[in-house]
């Protein structure tokens, strides 16, 4: 027998080993599959149509989307390095009617879907719109609704078509900031798959300049959601018959405290006019205050009904609203004139204009929650160079049309929400104003952006009487300045 040479011997021990040492990489995982470094996002659209006629005086309201933009820094100027898109659609444009989804849809449109997108926290958002007079060889929309009236328009409750004049939503996008960001930013991962949905208000982004003319002062939010989980249902009754209210414009919030814990819109829907059913979605996951008021067909005013603390995917049942009797079922009206100026004389802004009562949850404090404003509100203003202004400042007048009684108010448990009976006396409001840059989408421009009065003019608290206008004190912005 021949002995085989000692460098066969060794080459076959080492071709051993390294079968074995594969084998043992294998079985630990350690195999040459490469992983993702790479997230994913799906993009929807929604819009509560709150201001849709009969309500309000729009059929229509028609943009033009051209491109979703996001950056990990919440200062990023839009011209900065690091701006990942979401969504490109420059060179097939979107035009959506804002006022077209239903009473039970979830979302109004899918913007599209990108692979390749860098993980990380992205604090700041834009939202793109075409040019009502886009440059020669850019792309637009076929067909086009808004016809002769650019790309952005509405269509009022007359048949007549208004151009919705831009501020700079074409150049630098609208800035969805971290406040507007459901937990302050869009965390994509590695591998993963996000669902985005963009909230545009509509109703509250519609601006109708002295001059008549009308500009988009757009109102943002956006967060991760389940199209398919994140949502609240219930359903709204009268108190006395426990029917369904006969065609009535019923308002539904859902609201979260912000940094000044205010009780802030989140989305706002009308529930279903025949039978009171309402479903507000998609809702990035959490917990939601909502907030009901209803004016009847009658002309009938219903009281604010709160329930406080309300999961995702909670089923509210019967939200009992109560309604005025008596001398007071019309709403209470509060009148009132804000003013913005700078440290060397006036300067515009756009006003965003609320009103507040206050409430409190069980076994919780006193919160200022945002009530429903009925119908005939000028919850939007900017201010201008009026006669009646100031010196050194401009301004501008609203009118909150309100219930003019005190919230029911319970606290949501799986077993069923108990409500308190509203109270009995004094019906006291406050109004709160928020500045911004025009046409920004929500950067503040004055300093303090935000304020809140509880007087009327002559320094009384401030009641509200039903048929009867009380005039709040003027809300004076200073410290404004011009531009982003």
């Amino acid at each position: 027998m021949r002995c085989q040479p000692l460098w066969s011997i060794c080459r076959l021990a080492l071709l051993v080993g390294v079968l074995a040492t594969l084998a043992l990489l294998a079985s630990c995982g350690g195999g040459t599959t490469p992983q993702p470094t790479t997230g994913s996002v799906r993009l929807t659209l929604s819009d509560p149509p709150t201001c849709k006629a009969p309500i309000g005086d729009f059929t229509n309201v028609w943009v033009t989307v051209t491109r979703v933009r996001a950056h990990i820094s919440s200062t990023a100027n839009p011209d900065d390095s690091g701006w990942v898109d979401l969504v490109d659609l420059r060179s097939t444009p979107k035009q959506i009617d804002l006022l077209s989804i239903g009473d039970t849809s979830c979302t109004l449109a899918t913007l599209g879907s990108t692979t390749g997108l860098p993980p990380g926290n992205y604090q700041q958002i834009r939202l793109y719109l075409l040019s009502n007079n886009p440059a020669a060889g850019e792309a637009t929309p076929q067909p086009n609704n808004c016809g002769a009236n650019g790309y952005n328009c509405a269509r009022l409750e007359d048949g007549s078509v208004k151009t919705l004049l831009l501020s700079s939503e074409d150049k630098t996008g609208i800035k969805i900031p971290p406040g507007q960001i459901a937990g302050g930013a869009i965390k994509i991962d590695a591998g993963q798959t996000a669902d985005l949905n963009i909230d545009f208000s509509a109703c509250q982004s519609i601006l109708r300049q002295g001059n008549g003319q009308f500009r988009l002062k757009p109102t943002l939010h956006i967060g991760e959601v389940s199209l398919t989980t994140d949502s609240i249902t219930g359903k709204v009754v009268d108190s006395v018959t426990g029917n369904p209210i006969p065609n009535a414009t019923i308002f539904v919030l859902a609201e979260q405290p912000d940094s000044e814990g205010i009780d802030r819109v989140i989305r706002q829907r009308t529930a279903n006019a025949t039978d009171g059913t309402f479903s507000l979605c998609p809702l990035p996951p959490g917990e939601y205050d909502i907030v009901v008021a209803a004016v009847s067909e009658a002309g009938v005013t219903y009281n604010a009904t709160i329930t406080f603390k309300v999961p995702t995917g909670a089923a509210l049942g019967n939200i009992l609203l109560v309604p005025e009797t008596g001398t007071a079922t019309t709403p209470g009206e509060i009148q009132g004139e804000v003013s913005t100026a700078s440290a060397t004389g006036a300067t515009g802004s756009d006003i965003a204009l609320s009103a507040f009562q206050e409430a409190t949850p069980s076994g919780g404090t006193a919160t200022l929650v945002t009530i429903p404003l009925l119908p005939g509100s000028t919850e939007n203003v900017a201010t201008e160079a009026l006669p009646t202004c100031a010196s050194g400042t401009k301004c501008a007048s609203y009118s909150l049309y309100v219930p003019a009684s005190n919230p029911m108010v319970g606290t949501f448990t799986t077993s069923g929400t108990v409500y308190a009976t509203p109270v009995v006396g004094d019906v006291l409001y406050r109004v709160n104003a928020r500045a911004f840059v025009p046409g920004s989408g929500g950067t503040a421009n004055c300093s303090p952006s935000s304020l809140t009065t509880n007087l009327d003019n002559v320094g009384n608290p401030l009641k509200v009487t039903a048929g009867t206008p009380v005039t709040a004190q003027t809300l004076a912005f200073t410290g404004c300045t011009e531009g982003f």
